[in-house]
């Protein structure tokens, strides 16, 4: 009785093995359903766009520090270093200096001045102590909002240039897979830098027209808070609007943070003036990562062939492999080196472009207008320093057109030359050596 139950049992199993029905539907729709949105979208899209970051951040663009421009009238002049783009290798295990790649040097002034049309600068302009009752408000959030996206461009600067050590296909991947979740991580973070900020600047809350100048805010040391009328609107309006600012306001900080790097614009050694954007970075990547792309495509024609057509199938696919092997879709068309901007070797290390300031002769500019108060370190910088023009606008950082206001110039805002550098040398929001003005315009 046994013996047969066993019998019937290894009969049943080897009909199911045999039993097994390819479905071409389910393979095709899954098949092109992971060319297009795994592959096609979030490796070759979303994947790109975090590889152009870890550019942007090599480049040292984001401004991350509070005590430079636009967040104060120093200019931050960053040093134009070549970034290699669009990395060429003729063979995987090929060296550094065998390696091709085009060198794009990112406008990092006219990216900062761009600012000048942001809703940063909105607020410094209407942040004057006689713009009305709820002045106060506005220089409140100018100063919150100003520290919090400063802070998240130096979590920024300093999580994707470390991520830059890695090969661009592997931080292609990885973004591509955990873009998501990095962005959810930002916006907790900037929650905790809200939180603190919302904070740290409530006595803006109380601050009131220098008493020789209604046109300027006091010092921030006469600010006392026995003000009745400050207290009343304290209590009363600005505590429940500021915890909705706290805890609404991250959601878009976070994402103004991450789209912010995605306006910076770049030009290529040896193609002359042209610039170029993050459209034309993902659209090479497409170009030279093709054999990327069919290597991603094949492990998805193989997981979905086995789940779907059995194991039988890997022989046809396997033939097909080969004849697109055999037609070149698995190799990289290296280009000649001088052509389209390629030239040989990549960097051996990577660098982050450094950020100077001359102390003895600041080059200043009024990216944003600066919010109107009483400090004499700030009139005593903007003695010693000259102001330079703003760069023609041309829509990278900020985030809509300017009334031109903070283009114009003043008789004593003509720009001069630099004279030699004792500098300070700023990387990623930290700087060499160890000495820092205080002259926070807000």
């Amino acid at each position: 009785m046994s013996t047969t139950e066993e019998t019937n049992a290894i009969d049943e199993k080897k009909t199911e093995e045999t039993s097994f029905e390819p479905n071409f539907k389910a393979f095709v729709k899954n098949y092109l359903s992971s060319i297009i949105f795994t592959i096609g979208f979030s490796v070759f899209i979303i994947g790109t766009i975090g590889l152009y970051y870890t550019k942007v951040a090599q480049a040292n663009l984001l401004p991350d520090n509070i005590d430079l421009a636009p967040y104060t009238t120093i200019d931050r002049i960053v040093q134009d270093i070549p970034i290699d783009i669009n990395v060429m290798r003729p063979f995987p295990w090929s060296e550094n200096k065998e390696t091709l790649s085009q060198k794009a040097v990112f406008l990092s002034q006219e990216y900062l001045d761009s600012f000048n049309d942001s809703f940063l600068c909105y607020l410094k302009k209407n942040a004057t102590p006689d713009s009305g009752t709820f002045a106060n408000a506005t220089l409140f959030f100018s100063n919150v909002y100003e520290n919090v996206i400063a802070k998240n461009f130096l979590v920024l600067n300093q999580f994707f240039f470390y991520l830059s050590y890695l090969p661009e296909f592997v931080i292609m991947l990885f973004y591509g897979m955990f873009g998501i979740i990095i962005w959810f991580i930002l916006w907790f973070i900037t929650t905790c830098f809200s939180i603190v900020y919302h904070v740290i600047h409530i006595p803006e809350l109380f601050r009131t027209s220098d008493s020789n100048d209604e046109t300027i805010w006091e010092s921030k040391e006469d600010i006392h808070f026995l003000r009745i009328m400050k207290l009343l609107l304290f209590f009363f309006l600005w505590i429940p609007l500021g915890l909705f600012s706290t805890f609404v306001s991250p959601f878009f900080l976070s994402l103004y943070t991450m789209f912010a790097p995605l306006f910076a614009k770049y030009e290529i050694k040896q193609q002359g003036s042209q610039t170029h954007g993050i459209k034309d970075f993902i659209k090479d990547t497409f170009a030279y990562k093709k054999m990327f792309f069919f290597i991603l495509a094949t492990l998805s024609l193989v997981s979905n062939g086995i789940k779907y057509l059995g194991q039988n199938s890997l022989i046809g696919i396997a033939i097909a492999v080969l004849f697109a092997y055999i037609m070149g879709l698995y190799s990289n068309e290296i280009p000649e080196p001088g052509v389209n901007g390629f030239s040989f070797k990549i960097r051996q290390n990577m660098k982050q472009a450094a950020i100077m300031v001359n102390n003895d002769n600041p080059q200043l500019v009024k990216v944003c207008k600066p919010i109107p108060i009483n400090d004499e370190k700030v009139r005593e910088l903007e003695s010693k320093g000259a102001f330079r023009p703003l760069s023609k606008p041309k829509n990278v950082g900020g985030d809509g057109d300017g009334d031109g206001d903070n283009n114009e110039m003043t008789e004593q805002e003509t720009p001069i030359e630099m004279g030699p550098f004792n500098e300070t040398i700023f990387v990623g929001g930290r700087k060499r050596p160890n000495k820092k003005y205080n002259i926070r315009l807000v």
